[in-house]
């Protein structure tokens, strides 16, 4: 019975963010009648930004349900270790997954990389942008963000050439909103361990309703400076009211390991749309998974250690940088 009733669950939460995805790309609507125009150059009208973790995973597998099939759809990825970085890594096996649950569709990958050393001008850019947050970290994910959202990367073909590509997509679908309301943070499960279900639900109020101080604005921020419309399907009102009629306990089974029980109730909406690889992912801030917070700790305190004794994340950047 408690399977049926958490698989049941897991249907209503997809159901709802299906119905959040389709809202979001109807691409009729985003074009106003101008699909004609479209060139051959620009077939991709909607991208993700993609780290090949859960919920990017979840958003690609929705849009491709959403989307006509006679659409590509970008996927964009960041790195700054070339294809060592992990959300390269989980990127490259994703879109496998994604091929296979999907071999009609065009997926196309994006790798848009990058050095910090070269980025002196467009960080003091990205500094502007996401004003009025200062932290290395809001700078790092603003970077990250800011690149990812350009479009400009490389893409390996199906005869193995590789060749330069821009996106020229102009809605962007970003996963923001999972991990708050999904109990995705490592800070969840210490509030579930010190204090049980109420510590942990207290904290996860919270964070819903910071998110637009703490994150939106900085994010929609960085992206619509390309051009681009940054859509956020978890947090859609019917998405947030599915998840708040949902116990928490079926929501989120902080006593299981990282990667399984973390998001629980996400990566079994990931098992219902065939991403039973994804569903097992553990979770990735961007700025870690694409090694940005690596390269900037480097540059700005000599190491990873420097930074950490030096609390980094608590660092203003400009009175650093001035």
């Amino acid at each position: 019975m408690l399977i049926l009733f958490y698989h049941v669950s897991a249907h209503r939460v997809l159901i709802a963010l299906r119905e959040s995805v389709m809202l979001r790309t109807n691409v009729n609507i985003l074009y106003q009648g101008d699909l004609n125009k479209l060139k051959e150059a620009e077939l991709a009208p909607i991208a993700i930004l993609f780290s090949g973790g859960l919920d990017s995973m979840i958003l690609a597998a929705l849009l491709d349900q959403c989307l006509d099939s006679k659409w590509t759809i970008d996927l964009l990825n960041v790195s700054f270790d070339g294809q060592l970085a992990p959300d390269r890594v989980s990127s490259l096996a994703g879109l496998k997954e994604l091929q296979r649950i999907s071999p009609l569709r065009r997926w196309r990958l994006v790798e848009i990389d990058s050095n910090l050393a070269n980025l002196k001008e467009e960080s003091e850019h990205v500094m502007s942008l996401i004003y009025p947050s200062n932290t290395y970290m809001d700078l790092n994910i603003g970077i990250a963000l800011w690149l990812a959202a350009s479009g400009d990367g490389w893409v390996n073909g199906q005869d193995g050439d590789r060749y330069k590509h821009k996106s020229t997509s102009r809605v962007l679908l970003v996963g923001s909103g999972a991990d708050e309301q999904c109990a995705g943070y490592g800070r969840h499960r210490t509030k579930y361990r010190v204090g049980g279900w109420v510590s942990l639900d207290e904290e996860m109020r919270l964070d819903v309703q910071r998110i637009w101080k703490r994150n939106m604005g900085r994010d929609d921020r960085c992206i619509s400076d390309h051009g681009k419309e940054a859509r956020f399907p978890f947090l859609d009102e019917s998405v947030i009211r599915t998840l708040l009629e949902i116990p928490l306990w079926d929501i989120a089974k902080l006593d299981e390991p990282v990667g399984k029980g973390d998001k629980k109730i996400l990566r079994e909406v990931a098992k219902l749309l065939g991403l039973q690889e994804a569903a097992f992912l553990p979770k990735r801030a961007i700025q870690f998974g694409s090694r940005i917070a690596r390269e900037s700790n480097r540059k700005n305190f000599g190491s990873n250690r420097a930074a950490n004794l030096a609390s980094a994340g608590s660092v203003e950047v400009h009175k650093r940088n001035h």
